[in-house]
């Protein structure tokens, strides 16, 4: 690898005006490093084109930070992306040693808690750079909470136990035994987004949910009292919970766990989430699109468009604005409070198709990550206009694939799959770079790029189907 990635890959600063070529395996080796920071202005982009994913194999979680101007997902491909709000612009891709469950960003917006399977729980900085285990659940941590002043960190696990940690020192508190598996926490929100502090009945509480909803004691994981529901959500002013049991939806007063509401909902509800100003109700399902419903009434505001895949998160961002969900590979946004989608695309060329393309750009020595079809915004430097996705075909997910032809795919990984033509040339077996097509240019030799052998400076990517 040239000076001039590894420089990217190190976050060093890019010489001003300069416009670098970018082979697919240099694209693949700067997403995963995670060098990109976030995007520093609005910018627009299309809704996505056929092909155009956000993750390679499903979303499980997203969670918005404080200011609502990024976004979160986990992947089960192992990986968590970072997202620019509302342009959608990728930016830093950080890789997890086990598929993430669920994520949680602390109130203040300093930490991240990154649930997973197989007993693995973790802290981050907030841009992913700096983690720490916490050990002691033996089974997949199901879901993951911080405490309103951030200072600890509530974890439930298939292991049917509640764990309670400190944030800053990484150690295990407080343990309780649970009857079942849960496989949700929250912790009731500081109350400021409506102006108003936490009962006496609310500080010191946690909700959790495994086969009914519990609220239960900080301080010794006590059950109080019980309401129907395997997924809920708080409200962000502390005085509404909703619930679903597959059967009814329900909006109950918190933390009485009286009932309000209620309707008859025969749907299998993944997750529900709240507006910041507790009006408004946004439910994912696994068996059809999600909906968005008016609080504490529960009437109908819009069924949200979806791909038809299951959805397994929605989230509200802080500022009251928008509503992410997650469904299948993809992030669908959508404004706040009709509900109507936002036309952009999250969209990371690593594990898109190459019948959609995406836009790249760097600004101080930074990469950003768009759909095509927009202009690139005044003052940033473009990477070769539009670059063909380059999905490498997890389990035959993401692309085309037609019978694997014309490529190795060895276990069906490395496939960019150019009309089955173009391998990505797994272990550099069969990579003849005729034409620089689909080879990404082993060696940094072979790339016409404007009579410039490699890809170094002065490469236009002119016909060279943007690499």
């Amino acid at each position: 690898m040239k000076p001039r990635f590894d420089d990217r890959i190190q976050n060093f600063p890019l010489p001003p005006n300069t416009t670098p070529c970018l082979t697919r395996r240099t694209l693949l080796g700067l997403l995963t490093a995670g060098a990109f920071a976030g995007l520093p202005r609005t910018a627009r982009a299309q809704a996505c084109s056929t092909g155009a994913f956000a993750h390679e194999l499903p979303i499980a979680s997203l969670s918005f930070f404080p200011d609502g101007n990024t976004l979160i997902s986990a992947g089960q491909d192992r990986l968590v992306k970072f997202w620019t709000i509302p342009a959608g612009a990728l930016f830093r891709s950080v890789t997890t040693d086990a598929v993430p469950v669920q994520l949680a960003v602390s109130p203040e917006g300093r930490w991240i808690g990154v649930a997973m399977q197989g007993g693995l729980l973790e802290i981050w900085s907030a841009d992913g750079q700096k983690r720490r285990s916490l050990v002691g659940h033996s089974g997949t941590v199901n879901g993951v909470a911080f405490t309103a002043d951030g200072t600890k960190l509530v974890s439930v696990s298939q292991d049917h136990t509640t764990r309670v940690w400190s944030v800053v020192e990484g150690k295990l508190l407080r343990t309780f035994s649970d009857t079942d598996a849960m496989n949700q926490v929250a912790v009731p929100a500081a109350g400021h987004v409506m102006g108003r502090g936490r009962s006496p009945a609310q500080r010191g509480v946690l909700v959790t949910a495994g086969t009914q909803v519990y609220r239960r004691l900080l301080s010794s994981g006590a059950i109080q009292q019980t309401a129907p529901g395997t997924a809920f959500a708080l409200s962000p002013d502390g005085q509404l919970m909703a619930a679903h049991d597959a059967t009814r939806l329900y909006v109950n007063a918190f933390p009485s766990m009286s009932p309000l509401a209620s309707l008859v909902e025969k749907q299998a509800a993944t997750s529900l989430a709240f507006s910041a100003d507790s009006k408004l109700l946004a439910i994912a399902y696994s068996d059809t699109a999600p909906r968005l419903y008016s609080a504490p009434d529960l009437t109908l505001i819009a069924q949200l468009q979806s791909n038809g895949g299951s959805s397994l998160a929605a989230v509200t961002d802080p500022q009251n604005r928008y509503v992410a969900v997650a469904s299948d590979r993809n992030i669908y946004l959508y404004g706040l409070p009709s509900g109507a989608p936002v036309p952009i695309c999250f969209m990371d060329i690593a594990c898109s198709a190459p019948t959609s393309s995406g836009l790249q750009y760097f600004e101080g020595g930074m990469l950003y990550t768009l759909g095509c079809g927009e202009s690139i915004p005044v003052g940033f430097a473009c990477s070769c206009n539009c670059v063909p996705g380059n999905c490498p075909c997890v389990y035959d997910t993401g692309c085309a694939c037609d019978s694997d032809t014309g490529c190795s795919c060895v276990s069906d990984t490395g496939c960019s799959c150019d009309s089955d033509t173009g391998c990505s040339c797994v272990g550099n077996v069969g990579c003849s770079c005729d034409s620089d097509y689909g080879c990404g240019c082993v060696g940094d030799s072979g790339c016409g790029c404007d009579g410039d052998v490699g890809s170094g400076g002065g490469c236009g990517c002119d016909g060279d189907l943007g690499f």
